[in-house]
């Protein structure tokens, strides 16, 4: 037997003819906002919303179907079909920020102003937060970087794995969310200026890194990932600068 599922109580504002599907996406939104509706709540039918909204069914499913492509709602068909406010998803918001810093045209150093605020407060975080998963996870993860010190694109990814596993273990949700974007962003940028000599003093950095972590010093944690990730920016808009006088010429 299929268990009844009640809609929201939720009294939603009949939108005038001129606004129509946009206003249907401002009210949930802003209900969304203001915690007047919270995820996995079910909203109602299609139908049943098209008539508290006062529009038509049409105008009903253009503002679900955006609301959709936001990540706002989820539609269901089915016994349990209807309209229900989405479980969040930080991979999806990660991705959507990458897209749009990208559509926006930052510059390399706005992400490495950007990243280094992100990751300093991280690793003081970390230092302070971190438990034993956290920590294993941050040694696996180290032990794997010495094995790929000859194989620079794996070795790359890896880097950027622990450089995640700092993030994790600062248990902040929305650090986390903002490294995964920058990162994205980041990763074509980077790699090309890896060699092995770098991945020396990379293994180097992080073995110091971890240790302080590992000792709850969150000042020393954060003064090595300023140092480092200073180094990187530096580098990485020198080198950028060159080859942009060098397409000049």
């Amino acid at each position: 037997m299929v268990k009844k599922v009640s809609p929201s109580t939720r009294t939603w504002t009949a939108v005038p003819n001129e606004t129509l599907s946009g206003g249907i996406v401002a009210q949930i939104r802003a209900a969304v906002l203001n915690k007047e509706i919270v995820a996995g709540q079910f909203l109602g039918s299609e139908a049943a919303l098209s008539e508290q909204f006062g529009v038509s069914r049409m105008a009903a499913r253009d503002a679900l179907r955006t609301l959709e492509g936001l990540g706002i709602v989820e539609i269901r068909m089915g016994s349990r079909g209807g309209v229900w406010v989405a479980q969040g998803n930080p991979d999806r918001l990660a991705d959507a920020m990458a897209i749009h810093l990208k559509l926006i045209g930052v510059t390399s150093g706005e992400v490495f102003d950007a990243q280094m605020a992100i990751e300093e407060m991280a690793a003081e975080l970390a230092a302070e937060r971190r438990n034993d998963a956290d920590l294993e996870r941050l040694r696996a993860v180290l032990a794997e970087l010495s094995a790929l010190k000859d194989e620079l694109d794996r070795f790359a990814d890896a880097s950027m794995r622990f450089h995640e596993a700092i993030v994790q273990a600062s248990h902040s949700r929305i650090l986390l969310a903002q490294f995964r974007a920058l990162s994205i962003v980041l990763r074509p940028v980077l790699r090309p200026n890896l060699t092995p000599a770098s991945a020396v003093r990379i293994m180097r950095h992080h073995k110091r890194m971890l240790a302080a972590i590992e000792s709850g010093d969150g000042a020393e944690a954060s003064r090595l990932m300023r140092e480092r990730l200073s180094y990187q920016r530096n580098k990485t808009l020198s080198q950028e600068a060159s080859s942009a006088s060098r397409a000049k010429d």
